[in-house]
């Protein structure tokens, strides 16, 4: 790479060192400003809902988060994400102005900005203001006196400060955390996914010493490392361990082996599942799995689902204005169809949301596929309270229009195009091999009537 100004190699390290420091300082500035500009978009969009001092707090309430959403789309982020800038914002153009000015003035990064927003949230004022003084002079001893300080020391002060003060018992505290407890998942390339638990500290150091002991023990014809041994001892327990004191966890093991049955929806395409064709299948919530191990989890399901796009369809796609409720053939086809909630940006999976009429049963709706689809429950919320409107377009896309006016698509996850029972089937003796679009949905859990072994795993 060639220096620049045809400056000696030192000469021009310094100068991009300083072109580095002064974008930093520059992000630093364009990060208070966006908090700035949050926040002014909030109230804006509060005045705009017709929000008042007199306002209920379930109107406020829906307010702010039609507001989250708006943002969200805004940005390309999800609403989660939204919701922390916005709370954000509140905070630094409130009670921690403070940070945001150093911020503006380029004295502090916005690592060391979340740090001050963690570790006084909660706080009584005094606490609160304590705590955000160490990253404060911190700041300032680094500009005055060149005074290097990371974030983690910084933090490490921010918290004794916090202990010391804080009038609350720290058992009181963690009982409270605890409350928040929780599980997830996250997707990860090349078939793999994170699993993360966010516990108490005592019982997820001593899970992970347990599988440390558990993963040390090496047989001689054991050629996996210690590391990939834990986690496989750690899948193993979760799916097949059970709880012999607890009846819940006893009446739902299936068989001899102690292993709960995992319900999983797999579209596998036909000629991936007869063994002609390796195109990947689909694990709902994840994405696309390989061909081996789509034919793998179809040998264990105990039930599939078939939807084929040609010759033939099993599923019922439409009751017209008998029924409000769809019927389990026609529910299952529109989760499968959409695969997650269909507002913008939304990820939350189809089998822990509603099935919405797009327009409205009491206002002529049909109960048919193309009238209904996937929402999370909030975003039905939304849909009906809070101003967003939406629209059919061709080949399943939905028109969502936000309160301020953008107009945003979203498309089914699967694009099945379904044809009338009959149409287009070959005679019996056909030759014609089975159609490459077609596809299996298998559904991996207890099937009354079935029997199949369930699925190991």
């Amino acid at each position: 790479m060639p220096a620049i100004l045809d400056l000696p190699a030192g000469q021009a390290l310094e100068f991009e060192l300083a072109a580095i420091a002064s974008f930093e300082q520059i992000i630093r500035r364009l990060h208070a400003d966006r908090y700035r500009s949050v926040q002014r978009a909030r109230a804006l969009a509060t005045e705009a809902a017709g929000v008042t001092a007199s306002s209920t707090a379930r109107d406020r309430d829906m307010a702010t988060r039609s507001f989250v959403a708006e943002l969200a789309t805004t940005l390309g982020q999800h609403e989660a994400s939204a919701a922390r800038l916005v709370a954000e914002a509140e905070r630094l153009t409130g009670p921690r102005v403070a940070t945001l000015d150093a911020l503006d003035a380029g004295e502090v990064a916005p690592t060391q900005v979340h740090s001050v927003l963690e570790l006084t949230r909660g706080a009584p004022a005094e606490v609160a203001d304590a705590v955000e003084r160490v990253a404060l002079d911190a700041a300032s001893a680094a500009v005055a006196d060149g005074v290097v300080s990371t974030n983690a020391d910084v933090r490490r002060r921010m918290r004794r400060v916090r202990e010391r003060l804080l009038p609350e018992p720290l058992v009181d505290r963690r009982t409270r955390a605890a409350a928040d407890r929780r599980m997830c998942v996250e997707a990860a390339p090349d078939g793999m996914a994170w699993l993360s638990l966010f516990l108490e500290a005592e019982r997820a150091f001593a899970i992970e010493r347990r599988l440390d002991v558990l993963a040390s023990r090496e047989a001689s014809d054991d050629h996996r490392t210690s590391a990939q041994r834990a986690t496989d001892l750690a899948a193993d327990l979760l799916l097949s361990g059970t709880l012999l004191d607890d009846a819940r966890t006893r009446d739902a093991v299936a068989g001899p082996t102690g292993a709960v049955r995992p319900r999983l929806n797999v579209t596998v395409p036909v000629l991936t599942l007869l063994g002609l064709d390796d195109e990947p299948a689909d694990l709902e919530g994840y994405g696309p799995i390989d061909a081996e191990t789509a034919r793998i989890i179809a040998a264990h399901a105990p039930s599939m689902r078939r939807i084929l796009v040609h010759p033939e369809t099993g599923a019922t796609l439409g009751y017209g204005r008998e029924h409000y409720r769809a019927p389990a053939d026609l529910d299952g086809f529109v989760r499968v169809r959409d695969g997650q909630c269909r507002f913008p940006g939304c990820n939350r999976r189809a089998e822990r949301a509603d099935l919405d009429h797009t327009r409205a049963w009491a206002h002529g709706g049909e109960t048919c596929a193309a009238n209904l689809a996937v929402l999370c429950r909030h975003h039905h919320r939304l849909k009906h309270e809070a101003g967003w409107r939406v629209a059919l377009e061709a080949n399943g896309i939905m028109r969502w229009t936000s309160p301020a006016g953008h107009v945003l698509r979203t498309v089914p996850e699967r694009r099945f195009e379904p044809v009338g029972v009959g149409e287009g089937v070959h005679p019996p003796d056909s030759a014609d091999p089975p159609d490459p679009a077609a596809s299996v949905d298998l559904e991996l859990g207890e099937s009354p009537g079935s029997d199949l072994e369930p699925a190991p795993f």
